[in-house]
């Protein structure tokens, strides 16, 4: 049975859940960046949503060369993100969890960073960082997208107003997602399962940012996030939750407005200060909302 890091104890295990369907193009890029992770004590789990190209058999080959790799095929299609991320973290053997989308990369020290922030304060159930974001193969829409620190601490008032979270990018102590039961299943909240699990996560412990890049995110039109009507996935997050917030957010003009307000602060933080923190291992700068 997992269980949370106590003093004196060797490193912990983190188990990188990593659900796939049809991505032959970039599984193997994927995983290539957890083996080059420097943190070296994880377990990989691919859950294959029953692909039909060639993701089986490359996720298979990694397998042979780097035990550390499992791989499990559904037997059938779900069309759910979800149902592969709960199989994963079923069995997960680690303290800890790492989320990794199939076509998302992580920088190697990704995973080194976050368990010392993690373990830095353990009031801390889960931390998340930023991605740089990869927008139709083109690197130059990174910047825009750079989040302000002080808009990225992550708690229950702060959620129900966005998701300022990128699944990705997330480490979480194994038994607080045992306590909320994992991602919810249910169709109507495909594409935003991860910002309800985050919202009901919020409830139970706080949330740290590493102001610091750890890896590439692809934004595709093709994507998951794109395909769906986002307002009425919102509208089904506050249905579930029983609020009344979600559905209710700033329009995307607007939140346009306000990310290009506090890009000052995101270069700096995020993308010099954060750097040079990685370079010369100075301890991670961490956000997190005051303890009460």
């Amino acid at each position: 049975m997992a269980r949370d890091l106590m003093i004196g104890e060797p490193e912990p295990l983190i188990s990188i859940v990593i659900p796939t369907y049809n991505m032959e193009e970039h599984i193997a890029e994927t995983l290539n960046s957890v083996i080059a992770q420097t943190f070296q004590n994880w377990e990989a789990i691919v859950v294959d949503d029953a692909s039909t190209d060639r993701t089986a058999e490359i996720v298979q080959d990694l397998c042979l060369q780097d035990p550390r790799i499992r791989y499990i095929r559904l037997a059938e299609n779900s069309n759910l993100p979800a149902v592969g991320r709960n199989r994963g973290i079923k069995e997960a053997e680690g303290s800890y969890v790492a989320f990794l989308d199939h076509d998302d990369l992580w920088e190697p020290k990704k995973l080194e960073r976050q368990i010392s922030a993690m373990n830095s304060d353990p009031s801390i159930g889960m931390v998340h960082s930023h991605l740089w974001v990869v927008r139709n193969g083109n690197r130059f829409w990174g910047p825009l997208y750079l989040p302000a620190p002080k808009f990225s601490i992550a708690n229950t008032t702060t959620l129900a107003k966005k998701n300022m979270i990128q699944c990705s990018s997330v480490l979480i102590r194994k038994s607080i997602l045992d306590e909320v039961n994992g991602f919810d299943e249910s169709p109507g909240l495909r594409a935003v399962e991860d910002y309800h699990l985050w919202y009901r996560v919020s409830q139970k412990t706080r949330i740290a940012y590493v102001s610091e890049i750890h890896g590439i995110y692809r934004l595709d039109k093709s994507g998951t996030s794109s395909l769906e009507n986002m307002q009425q996935r919102l509208r089904a997050v506050d249905e579930s939750l029983g609020t009344q917030s979600f559905a209710n957010q700033r329009s995307i003009r607007r939140k346009a407005v306000s990310q290009l307000w506090s890009l000052p602060s995101a270069l700096y933080f995020v993308l010099i200060e954060g750097t040079m923190r990685k370079r010369n291992d100075r301890k991670p700068r961490t956000w997190v909302e005051k303890a009460s």
